[in-house]
């Protein structure tokens, strides 16, 4: 294995126990996995079929592309992880619409601030090589590109928690 795999799978050890830590002090029943009543389940599995057929159209594209010979200028690792975030998106605002994102056990507060923090710990590979003038060389096709993608993936979810959290104030507002 070459560096950048090892250093992939360090990563991705170091992210996964990190996750574990992050949920059992997130829930509020210090547990990792967030708790769903049956409705709330029954709806995340819609969104979980909704995430899966966004990956199977995107996969389907690529297959597309690699048939017509069309590159694109980015890194295959970043194009497949391309297909996740959208999945993971599609997944993420299916669940804010429909009630079903924060589970029984989820402190929101908690939640938000290591939101914060992991849009924080995103931007920093991005801003450091753009300040110095080096991302359009260098990051748009390679790793912080990664970075972007998870970037705009959050600002995404974060604004549609935010517009949901006012448009149901407004909603209990009418309702009194």
């Amino acid at each position: 294995m070459n560096a950048k795999g090892t250093g992939f799978a360090i990563g991705l050890t170091v992210g996964i126990i990190l996750v574990i830590i992050l949920f059992k002090v997130a829930n509020t029943n210090r547990k990792v996995k967030t708790e769903y009543d049956e409705r709330q389940q029954k709806i995340r599995g819609k969104a979980y079929k909704y995430a899966f057929y966004t990956m199977v159209c995107y996969q389907l594209l690529l297959v597309g592309l690699s048939i017509a010979e069309i590159t694109v200028p980015f890194e295959s690792f970043v194009v497949e992880f391309f297909g996740i975030f959208l999945g993971a998106t599609v997944l993420g605002a299916y669940c804010i619409w429909n009630d079903v994102y924060w589970g029984l056990n989820n402190d929101h507060k908690r939640y938000y601030i290591i939101f914060s923090v992991c849009l924080l710990l995103n931007l920093l590979p991005v801003l450091m090589p753009a300040l110095r003038g080096e991302f359009a060389r260098s990051g748009m096709s390679g790793a912080p590109m990664l970075n972007v993608i998870v970037i705009i993936m959050m600002m995404i979810l974060i604004a549609e928690l935010c517009i949901k959290h006012l448009v149901d104030r407004n909603k209990k507002d009418e309702e009194d």
